[in-house]
């Protein structure tokens, strides 16, 4: 009678086996008494390809969409089918009575785990292994807690119907957009999917907004006062409206005023002072830890993820992919035993913060953090039990952000005492506003360094004007007079919102869907937005690799291949976060058991075939577009070369502006110049689907059998003008010109004997 745990890394798997006590050391499986340990290595299932189905299926052809799997079918992926195999022998085995779900606690883990044992065909009782923490105490208690796998059914269903809905959208939207695009001159794939798209729309949006901005020039006035405690500077104002309004839309009009009131006394009309006070940040999710490296230390999403991932599996942080800032009332019982192994470990600049916490001992969190409706799946990022030790490089730089984090929540708020003065000029106003720190609470243990202000959007601040914020004043009182020392107009101009960094993007997929209107798809995106936090980083590498967007220094920026499917896409739901609201409105009815799995997937082919449709109907989009920098000119028909990429591979290609027939492609470097140059005359070769290799100057065959010396020169065929390829009869030593343009055939001689043969 053994019992098989099936976690989802290696990495769980032994940090289970190390807590269960069951000793070994194997590469796919740890076995003990009674209990096997193994484990998958990511996903080891996927959705077969649609020619599975249909050999038919494999051209992309719009008569065959849409096209809907039934029943969906699911294949070991290649790559790791060794640990596949090992995974299903084991659950079969006839002394194996019992399978543990041990993969990562939330709806892709269980995913990664249903896709396995369905394919295997295993019918064996399951029981759901569940925790977000790796340290020997939260694996105990997990394991000594677990649920039959039917309690969470509602999970699985909501897991497959979400793999199954993206496929279908993915596989049939991508074919139709792709066809309509080639259909107007498009080359390549143009790929759609439901979280990328309407998040590729989002850096296209903000780049319309930036290329149609108009910039308009304005003018401020501000005045230095002289009072017998020291100077200040006030910035001109008066109230319109209600709201203050401080510029001056022409610069004569500034100057005037400044004129007219050039050296005449001020008097302090008001002082108004209040105390602010700061409420420590709420704890990380991933989505908040990856904007925080992104604009501290310039990380990508994906990088911050796989660090938090190795700093999890060593046991030293909580599970990384979650979307909660908040601690059940649970977690926050071991919150000591966090701050004593902060104490204990490598991270001695946090000690006297330690310190300061064990003199008013005991402490404990406020209830701001502890919320039990607030966290689904896994809590909020904070340290484990375990003291970190010889961390170094990013790896530390993460952990301590979260160790700062998570101590600055037992600390007092900051206090900031801001002063705001009014003075009059005759009947004209200035304000004055400062800001002193009083008691820095929380932040003198999580600084708040390098978190930019908000982004304010079409009207920003220009580079010229300075910091409203006077900091320390000097002591003033109501109704005293000073001088006018100086009244300087400063030009400014308004400038377009900002292209987004990665922190940027990140915050905008997870806010997405706020500006619904429907309030159950805004609640449904409330913790969600577009993707995931366990998805988002991948979205974003994955449209970096299909060439959409670039990532330029600190920011990303779509291509023009990217604006292009933005702007011929037709179906607005594609790029809108409106799809995600609604599939996850249903996707939590599913889990919580309130929605039918089968009437899902019965919309989501109705919305597919309707998107397909509209796909199917767009007109084509004016002449042949070819995207990227000009490289140099076609071997063929002399019209431009551009530098693409797909995939991390460049290429260059023919604009077919002089020839539209022209399909001129080769292999190239990042600056465009040919990988392989022609062993006859040096022109750029092309690799054929065969794995052939050609040149696209001469057109002969590279390799050793194909190069014979024998082959004729390509000639120009005399019925269109086009040059004509060079092809070998089946017969030795006969050879044909042959026009791929008009299909015209003719025999040409052999140049001379080959190898020396007469």
């Amino acid at each position: 009678m053994i019992r098989l745990i099936v976690s989802e890394k290696p990495s769980m798997g032994r940090a289970i086996a190390a807590a269960l006590g069951v000793q070994g050391t194997g590469r796919s499986f740890i076995q003990g008494s009674d209990i096997i340990i193994t484990w998958c290595l990511g996903h080891l299932v996927e959705a077969v390809q649609p020619e599975v189905y249909d050999p038919g299926l494999k051209a992309w052809r719009m008569d065959t969409l849409p096209f809907f799997p039934e029943p969906f079918q699911y294949a070991p992926i290649v790559s790791s089918k060794d640990q596949y195999d090992i995974v299903v022998n084991l659950m079969n085995r006839d002394d194996v009575t019992e399978i543990v779900n041990a993969t990562d606690a939330g709806r892709e883990g269980e995913l990664i785990f249903d896709l396995v044992y369905r394919l295997s065909g295993c019918t064996k009782p399951v029981k759901r292994f569940w925790t977000s923490s790796l340290t020997d105490d939260a694996i105990r208690e997990a394991y000594d807690r677990m649920k039959p796998g039917e309690a969470y059914h509602g999970l699985r269903d909501a897991a497959r119907s979400r793999q199954e809905a993206d496929w279908i959208v993915g596989i049939n939207c991508t074919r139709a957009q792709t066809l309509a695009m080639r259909r107007a001159g498009g080359d390549g794939v143009y790929s759609v999917g439901r979280v990328q798209t309407p998040t590729l729309a989002l850096l296209v949006n903000r780049e319309r907004e930036i290329v149609n901005f108009v910039p308009q020039d304005f003018w401020t006035l501000w005045a230095t006062f002289q009072a017998p405690g020291g100077t200040y500077r006030g910035k001109w104002f008066r109230k319109v409206d209600g709201k203050d309004q401080d510029r001056f839309e022409k610069e004569a009009d500034a100057l005037d005023l400044a004129g007219r009131l050039a050296g005449k006394p001020g008097t302090v009309a008001s002082i108004t002072s209040k105390t602010e006070k700061k409420r420590p940040e709420l704890l990380y999710d991933l989505t908040a830890l990856q904007k925080e490296c992104n604009k501290r230390f310039g990380f990508t999403a994906e990088h911050t993820l796989e660090v938090a991932q190795d700093l999890y599996e060593s046991k030293l942080i909580s599970y990384p992919r979650t979307n909660s800032r908040y601690l059940t009332e649970s977690d926050a019982q071991k919150s000591a035993g966090w701050i004593k192994a902060i104490a204990q470990g490598q991270l001695s600049h946090l000690k006297p913060f330690v310190e300061e916490l064990r003199s008013r001992w005991p402490v404990k969190l406020d209830k701001r953090f502890v919320n039990d409706k607030e966290v689904e799946d896994h809590s909020a990022l904070v340290p484990t039990e375990n003291p970190a030790r010889n961390l170094d490089g990013d790896r530390l730089t993460v952990y301590d952000l979260i160790a700062r984090r998570f101590l600055a929540a037992h600390f007092p708020e900051r206090i900031e005492g801001k002063t705001a003065i009014i003075t009059k000029i005759e009947k004209e106003t200035f304000k004055t506003t400062g800001t002193v720190v009083k008691e820095l609470g929380f932040s003198a243990v999580d600084p708040a360094h390098g978190r930019p202000k908000k982004e304010k959007a079409k009207t920003e601040e220009p580079e010229t004007d300075e910091d409203e914020d006077s900091g320390e004043l000097p002591a003033l009182a109501k109704g005293e007079h000073v001088a006018t020392r100086d009244l300087t107009p400063k030009a400014g101009k308004t400038s377009p919102p900002k292209r987004m960094s990665e922190a940027d993007l990140l915050g905008a997929m997870q806010t997405a869907g706020k500006e619904l209107d429907d309030e159950e798809l805004k609640g449904a995106m409330k913790d969600c937005g577009l993707g995931t936090p366990a998805t988002r980083a991948n979205i974003i590498e994955t449209l970096l690799k299909r060439g959409y967007i670039e990532r330029k220094r600190s920011i990303l920026q779509p291509t023009a291949k990217g604006i292009e499917l933005i702007r011929s896409l037709k179906a607005e739901t594609l790029k809108s976060p409106e799809m995600t609201g609604v599939w996850e409105a249903r996707l939590e009815r599913m889990r919580r058991g309130e929605g039918a799995r089968d009437e899902f997937m019965q919309g989501i082919r109705t919305f597919v075939s309707e998107v397909v449709n509209q796909i199917r109907q767009q007109a084509p989009l004016g002449p042949r577009r070819v995207f990227g920098p000009v490289v140099g000119a076609c071997p063929k028909c002399g019209s431009n070369l551009h530098l693409r990429d797909w995939e991390g591979r460049h290429y260059a290609k023919c604009a077919a502006t002089t020839d539209p027939n022209c399909r001129v492609s080769f292999d190239a470097d990042a600056e465009g110049k040919p990988l392989v140059p022609c062993r006859f005359c040096q022109g750029p070769v092309r690799t054929t689907r065969s794995g052939d290799k050609i040149c696209v100057t001469c057109s002969r065959w590279q390799g050793e059998k194909k190069a014979d010396p024998r082959m004729p020169e390509p000639i120009i065929c005399a019925a269109c003008g086009q040059t004509m390829q060079v092809v070998a009869s089946t017969r030795r030593g006969q050879w044909f010109h042959r026009c791929a343009a008009c299909k015209t055939l003719q025999e040409a001689p052999a140049k001379g004997p080959a190898n020396g043969q007469a």
